[in-house]
């Protein structure tokens, strides 16, 4: 049975999946190997979504959801929800200005309005060699001049999103959104995503020892975060079972995970990765049972 939906995410805090690589001193994030965009790994949506479930509805729910968690590092038992990477889809450029103003707008890319189109089955259309927009005129951002030009009626069809937006955004961010957008072809996008990206140089402090040393600080690490207010899609559906059925009530309780306030990736300690989310098909599958548990089924 194939079951494959979209999810989103909308990010309220700078959001650190950590990268590999010595960068010696900068922790940096991970990024998507052939277009070395930030992204948050399925693995770590999947791992905050089990946690959650877990908290929510109970050890069996997550087991009949998710899989068992087996001892000794063996590998997770039969799951029956999947999720993949939550890949970027609009990024805020606060960097920007417009005919002298600073300006808050929404920034993304020709191959990533592709990709998100092909997922959720949206229009498809070729967008021209330069910068479209809900505002037309001249923009600057670091060093660089863009001149966007407006976006058509069929643009702005091809980029809207699946499904019904989280109720907590569907007013004043939606709103927002869909008036301050700007698509860049790929390699004007690649440069200035890095302006937009969230940084921050954390100190050590080195406290005053009894004989009077110390009390000093030193440069210990910087932090690169993918800022707040980025708009994230992610792939996700169910795998039942053979010759089974998956209870309305499991289903029901991952889907107020999947349109809650959610925490992915590192540094939650100091408020990292809140992200609230919401999903574009929010129905059961297709051979969901509405009155059996899988718990009376031996599975």
């Amino acid at each position: 049975m194939v079951d494959f939906r979209v999810g989103y995410l909308y990010s309220l805090a700078p959001i650190h999946c950590g990268g590999e690589g010595d960068l010696g001193n900068i922790l940096e994030i991970a990024r998507e190997v052939h277009t070395n965009f930030p992204y948050i790994p399925g693995s770590s949506l999947r791992g905050s979504l089990r946690d959650e479930v877990l908290q929510v509805a109970g050890k069996e729910v997550t087991d009949r959801l998710f899989g068992k968690e087996l001892a000794n590092g063996d590998q997770m038992g039969v799951h029956q929800v999947w999720f993949g990477d939550a890949r970027l889809l609009w990024v805020p450029m606060r960097t920007m200005s417009m005919q002298g103003n600073d300006v808050f707008t929404w920034v993304t890319c020709h191959s990533l309005l592709r990709d998100h189109a092909l997922i959720s089955k949206q229009p498809k259309v070729t967008f021209p060699d330069q910068a479209v927009g809900d505002r037309p005129g001249q923009y600057t951002v670091a060093d660089a001049h863009l001149r966007v030009s407006a976006f058509s009626e069929e643009y702005k069809n091809s980029i809207s999103l699946v499904g019904n937006w989280h109720i907590d955004l569907s007013s004043a961010v939606k709103s927002t959104w869909e008036r301050s957008r700007i698509v860049l072809p790929d390699a004007e996008f690649q440069v200035l995503l890095e302006h937009s990206l969230w940084t921050q140089v954390r100190n050590k402090i080195q406290p005053i020892s009894e004989d009077g040393t110390g009390g000093s600080s030193e440069i210990f690490w910087t932090d690169v975060c993918i800022p707040r207010d980025t708009i994230f899609y992610y792939t996700w559906g169910y795998n039942l079972l053979k010759n089974n059925s998956l209870a309305t009530t499991d289903h029901d309780s991952l889907k107020t995970i999947l349109t809650s306030l959610l925490q992915v990736g590192g540094q939650a300690n100091i408020g990292r990765g809140w992200v609230q989310s919401w999903i574009g098909n929010e129905r059961p599958p297709a051979r969901t049972n509405p009155t059996t548990s899988l718990a009376t089924t031996g599975v």
